[in-house]
């Protein structure tokens, strides 16, 4: 087999167009060789991931008059199923009945799940009666595969025909049986009766596992019932069934999506106490909620009392934190945790857990680069705060650091300058703009006319239009608005100015 793998790997590098067959069918009078070579060939060609190859190879070997035992062709059919050539398999145990293959139970779990894969569960009976003609009862595995089909596609009432006809015929479920059973019914939202099912299988003398509970907890906790998928951790642990990653995730999401993040982080917390490992990725759905609520305090201090227990949040998570920082105009603070996050590389005194480990107590974490989402967000707060000169700064840093730019920056500073009255700022920011970067915002160039048009200079903002048009703004229907509007207040201020007078 060794030999083999290694032949038409070689062959598939040096010589792709070498048909290893033909040459084990010329070269069998010079080498003491069985038949049987055909069925490792055929297996290697699985192994090695080349199932196309294998399948041409059962149909030469057939066609050169050798007949392939059973076992050769399960594996081939096992190996079209993983790579989705489903029509193959029906080809091949085609095929083996008319060269007298006999199959076995194993073959038709196999044909059982390519059914399912093509969808064609209508034809369920046809095929349970083919098997008992071939002399093979249904067994555990080919009622689970239906059952599991039946579900997926959801329809319960066969799924369950099928469970009941299960005990008629001497198969008992098992525990895949109940769980496929229970995750079709949660699907259907009939909660009720999935969990009246977990008890008759609990009563029956099968013992849950984390999988059956996480179905129910999924299924609570997708309804908005976060009381009974509390009860059902607590069964679960008070059972010493260990609560997974997806226990724990699913049950924090559901607390959030019901707008109970407090509830959350005491149920983390709670998890701590029984000694149940929490993944990073809960801790990341906490901070990004907090900073989705605006409470970038809130996520600030749980991100200085994880960092001390080894957590080292990613780029995503301090963006979310500076963005929420700038929408509640604590630009202070986001500017802050922007320099930390540039230039912290030492963690002391770290705590070794299941998700870092350490050698020493000191460890050196990877630098974290601001990005564009970084800086876009504090520019534009400082912007909106008319710090427009600390905000251009800003920008020339981002630059220096290989950061584009993008138009929301490109308006915001404009933007900035033009509340300030320094049209002249403004005018230049967006001529630097559409040169270096070819940003040529509509916007900003409006946002420039209207703040020129307030004291009507008509032959200003003329001049001004033939500058922009030499870099690429051409006015649009609401810059003439703008230049209207203007030269109506203008006229306005002179009719003024005249009664006055």
């Amino acid at each position: 087999m060794k030999l083999l793998c290694e032949l038409i790997s070689l062959v598939k590098e040096c010589s792709p167009t070498e048909d290893v067959v033909r040459s084990l069918i010329l070269y069998r009078q010079d080498c003491n060789w069985n038949p049987v070579i055909f069925d490792m060939l055929i297996k290697a060609y699985v192994k090695g991931g080349m199932v196309e190859e294998g399948f041409r190879t059962f149909k030469k070997t057939v066609e050169a008059g050798y007949t392939p035992n059973v076992i050769a062709c399960n594996c081939l059919l096992n190996g079209l199923l993983g790579s989705n050539f489903a029509d193959e398999c029906w080809q091949v145990y085609e095929v083996m009945g008319r060269v007298g293959i006999r199959p076995n139970s194993y073959t038709f779990n196999i044909l059982t799940n390519a059914f399912c894969k093509v969808g064609n569960v209508d034809k369920v009976s046809d095929f349970l009666e083919r098997m008992e003609e071939e002399g093979f009862d249904p067994d555990l595995v080919t009622y689970n595969t239906l059952i599991s089909s039946y579900c997926r596609k959801g329809r319960l009432a066969d799924a369950f025909y099928l469970y009941r006809i299960m005990y008629r015929r001497g198969v008992i479920p098992d525990l895949v049986s109940y769980t496929a059973l229970m995750k079709g019914l949660c699907k259907e939202g009939k909660l009720r009766e999935a969990h009246q099912l977990f008890h008759r299988m609990v009563h029956r003398g099968l013992n849950p596992d984390v999988v059956s509970y996480n179905i129910l907890i999924s299924g609570y906790c997708k309804e908005g019932k976060m009381k009974e998928s509390r009860n059902l951790l607590h069964e679960m642990i008070g059972n010493e069934i260990h609560p997974d990653s997806f226990t724990c995730q699913v049950l924090i999401e559901g607390y959030g999506k019901d707008g109970k993040l407090l509830s959350a982080l005491n149920l983390v917390e709670e998890l701590k106490r029984f000694r149940i490992s929490v993944s990073w990725d809960i801790y990341d759905y906490l901070i990004v909620s907090l900073c989705q609520e605006d409470r970038p305090f809130a996520a600030r201090n749980l991100l200085e009392r994880l960092s001390q227990d080894g957590y080292i949040p990613k780029l995503e998570i301090y963006n979310e934190l500076i963005k929420s920082l700038c929408r509640c105009d604590s630009v202070k603070d986001a500017l802050l945790l922007k320099d930390e996050m540039t230039y912290r590389n030492t963690i002391t005194n770290l705590v070794p857990t299941e998700n870092i480990m350490v050698n020493s107590a000191t460890y050196r974490a990877p630098k974290v680069k601001a990005n564009l989402v970084t800086y876009r967000a504090l520019v534009c707060c400082l912007c909106r705060k008319q710090r427009c000169e600390e905000a251009e700064s800003l920008m020339e840093e981002m630059l220096k650091s290989g950061v584009l730019p993008d138009e929301e920056i490109c308006r915001a500073l404009v933007h900035g300058y033009c509340m300030k009255s320094d049209v002249q700022k403004a005018e230049s920011l967006l001529v630097f703009f559409a040169k270096e970067y070819e940003i040529v915002d509509t916007h900003s160039y409006n946002e420039l006319i209207r703040a020129i048009s307030k004291d009507g200079d008509m032959v200003k903002l003329m001049k001004l239009q033939d500058r922009m048009l030499k870099v690429g703004f051409a006015p649009s229907s609401l810059s003439f608005k703008y230049a209207i509007h203007g030269l109506w207040n203008a006229i306005g201020l002179d009719k003024q100015k005249l009664m006055v007078n």
